[in-house]
């Protein structure tokens, strides 16, 4: 017979990581530069409220502050002797993070057209992002958020990568098996083991054009996988359903 042979689709559904992948990782220097100057506008000493930052790290993905960033800053200042910020140093200091995320949140080339283009050929999507409790707002208000069904953030479900209960999560929200799940990530967190390891097909995203040593890529991982260097590349692995 004639004609171009049908391709059975390997996967039901994408999940996608967040920094790193759908947006824009942090330049490292540029992030601790902007935690030192937090500390300066609140009267702290920088290294130990960088520190104390990076000690709080867990809470602050996983909801432990219920008063979200500014309840997180005002525990470091009181555990470092910094005392009582005041409304408008606190306020200060934080639109200097807001600052910094408005610079580097956004799509990265090529995520918006590959969302759009998974979501017309018929691909349920999922997001699971290791983040603080600024984040969720930032991606609701997203022009990516329209092509995700389900979102997953650290901060609001106390979960972290790479604990199966993460992924699972999101495979229960989309009512597809792990299995018949691709992720792709950024490899922070060791999230691409983290995938395979509850059955997903985990693809890193090597963006030749990004300097990894020069992200803020905690906990990474030396990802022997596969792999793609631009997200556009995965529509190569999923064929309309």
């Amino acid at each position: 017979m004639g004609g171009r042979a049908l391709v059975t689709p390997r996967f039901d559904a994408v999940v996608f990581d967040l920094y790193g992948t759908l947006v824009p990782e942090f330049p490292r220097s540029e992030f601790w530069e902007v935690v030192d100057a937090m500390a300066g506008v609140l009267g702290c000493d920088a290294a130990g409220f960088r520190a104390e930052w990076q000690r709080t790290a867990v809470g602050r993905q996983t909801g432990a502050y219920a008063g979200g960033i500014p309840e997180n800053v005002r525990a470091i200042c009181a555990a470092i002797g910094g005392g009582v910020p005041t409304e408008a140093a606190l306020t200060q200091a934080l639109e200097l993070r807001a600052e910094l995320y408005r610079r580097w949140f956004h799509p990265r080339v090529s995520a918006l057209e590959t969302l759009r283009e998974l979501a017309a050929r018929g691909y349920p999507m999922a997001l699971i992002s290791m983040c603080a409790p600024d984040t969720p707002p930032m991606w609701r208000a997203s022009e990516l958020a329209p092509f995700v069904a389900v979102e997953i953030f650290s901060s609001e479900t106390g979960l972290r990568k790479p604990d199966p209960a993460i992924y699972l999560a999101a495979c229960e929200g989309l009512g597809v098996a792990p299995e018949r799940c691709l992720y792709c990530g950024d490899g922070a967190y060791r999230e691409l083991t983290g995938a395979e390891a509850v059955g997903m097909t985990a693809y890193e995203i090597r963006d030749p054009t990004v300097v990894t040593a020069e992200q803020l890529r905690p906990e990474g991982e030396d990802w022997q996988g596969a792999g793609v260097s631009d997200l556009r590349e995965l529509l190569e692995l999923l064929p309309p359903l």
